[in-house]
């Protein structure tokens, strides 16, 4: 057969031809990064988001953060608390954005190209004050300590921050729009919100975009497809322990508060059925505000009631006024309230208006959780400092819920780390006491399981332990 000849001036295909180093050559064999050598009318594709890059910081024998803490304050060297239970912070400090955490390689080298971090966001939505730090550096210890297990060693695992503060004290869509930033990030799991009005003014907006939350909510309706949560405590529980507790101590007339807000009414409904059940007769019920006028007229009605104890239920703002109140009446009744109680880590002044009060904690027995010592023990040689309030141990669940989730899932995307979360059994906690764990299922989203629940006293700036809520039948106090 003839060879067939090319016509004069036809050009067959060609290949790109190798260019000089770190330039390349088009099929035409001109500079792809030389504009005069592009043909007319031809586009080139370049990539739309930056490519992913490598710190050159992991280490073949521990996982190893990019910085030492995670917020400005204790980078800098300054502090905040006074007493071991309030904040590592000082009263104003701010996130580090952007936190990677790369695993141990293993003295393992990969195929050489950077893998990109999976994104796990933090959704901040109240005043923290003093316990910034006691979120963020927590947070690190967590997922550092998962690496180091072996829990995930697929890429590195970055913290993306949104401070979008929102009710009581401001607007409701701030919180919605940071939990919308964070998704934009990539974020395949969210801690976060605390607040309760907060958790359900974004619940839908959660539901509706799908990449799950674990929030530390005490509202029990947060609870749904993408919403889990590790509360301490929710605001039926809460209400039912404080009744129990008050009738307990052999208590019979008791004065109520309750706070205005999305769960002032369950914190009140609650608490006053089990206070019939219990045979407590109510003396007074006051409907507070967050700022609450009139507090002092309304202790001094119930003191001449003949009141021997009182209840608060409510999202803490007003036990700040409590403290002052009492002074000015010199009076000094046995007192409990929900897990408010645990704002006295928030700041040295909100600890000192706490005072004398009995309370819904997590923080078990002294000593008594070894899953809390021995974290504890690593978070002081990592931070190189102890504050022992329960958001350090409330903190490092929720990142080793989180990140446990994205190990269990099929890939690392929302869905997948929603399924990978209902997967978790029997991880052990750093809250509550010795038998505390945490585990989701697919109808069950509230994470923390047994002895997760103390009471604590404030005194004479002490916190002292009071014992674990474990409730009887009536007819056991009757023989």
């Amino acid at each position: 057969m003839a060879k067939r000849e090319k016509k004069k001036g036809a050009k067959g295909p060609t290949t790109a031809a190798p260019g000089p180093e770190g330039v390349g050559r088009n099929r035409h064999g001109g500079d792809i990064d030389a504009p005069d050598a592009r043909p007319k009318g031809v586009e080139y594709a370049t990539r739309m988001f930056p490519a992913p890059f490598d710190h050159g910081i992991a280490r073949p024998d521990r996982a190893v953060s990019t910085v030492e803490h995670g917020t400005k304050a204790r980078l800098e060297g300054r502090t905040g608390a006074q007493a071991w239970y309030q904040g590592g912070s000082p009263p104003s400090d701010v996130a580090v954005q952007d936190i990677v955490v790369y695993p141990p390689t293993g003295g393992l080298a990969t195929q050489g190209d950077p893998w990109e971090p999976v994104k796990i966001g933090i959704l901040i939505d109240m005043d923290l004050n003093q316990l910034l730090a006691d979120w963020i550096d927590p947070t690190i210890l967590a997922i550092e300590d998962a690496m180091n297990e072996g829990v995930w060693r697929r890429s590195p695992v970055q913290i993306v921050i949104a401070d979008a503060r929102g009710l009581p004290r401001e607007n409701y869509k701030k919180v919605i729009d940071g939990y919308r930033w964070l998704a934009d990030q990539g974020c395949c799991v969210v801690l976060g919100p605390m607040i309760s009005d907060n958790s359900l003014s974004i619940q839908d907006t959660v539901n509706e975009v799908g990449v799950p939350v674990i929030g530390w909510t005490g509202a029990h309706k947060f609870s749904s497809e993408y919403c889990f949560t590790v509360a301490n405590g929710d605001i039926p529980t809460e209400g039912v322990m404080c009744a129990q507790w008050l009738a307990n101590k052999g208590f019979e007339r008791v004065g109520m508060f309750w706070e205005a807000g999305s769960s002032g009414r369950d914190y009140a409904d609650y608490f006053r059925d089990e206070a019939i059940r219990m045979g407590l007769k109510i003396t007074n019920e006051v409907r507070l505000e967050p700022n609450p006028v009139g507090l002092l007229d309304s202790l001094r009605t119930m003191r001449d009631y003949g009141t021997e104890a009182i209840y608060y239920g409510g999202y803490g703002y007003a036990t700040f006024h409590f403290a002052e109140a009492f002074k000015a009446l010199d009076w000094d009744p046995p007192r409990v309230m929900g897990t408010a109680f645990m704002f006295y880590s928030n700041s040295n002044a909100w600890a000192e208006g706490l005072e004398g009060w009995h309370g819904v904690d997590q923080l078990g027995e002294d000593g008594a959780n070894p899953n809390y010592n021995a974290m504890m023990d690593r978070f002081e040689a990592r931070f190189g400092r102890r504050n022992g309030n329960v958001v350090i141990a409330l903190a490092y669940d929720t990142a080793r819920a989180g990140l446990h989730g994205i190990a269990n899932a099929a890939i690392p995307t929302p869905k997948f780390v929603r399924e990978g979360l209902e997967r978790i059994r029997w991880m052990p906690a750093t809250n509550g006491g010795p038998g505390t764990y945490v585990q989701f299922g697919p109808y069950d989203h509230h994470g923390y399981k047994g002895d997760f629940l103390t009471i604590r006293e404030l005194r004479g700036g002490e916190l002292r332990f009071d014992g674990y809520h474990r409730p009887q039948w009536p007819s056991n106090r009757n023989g």
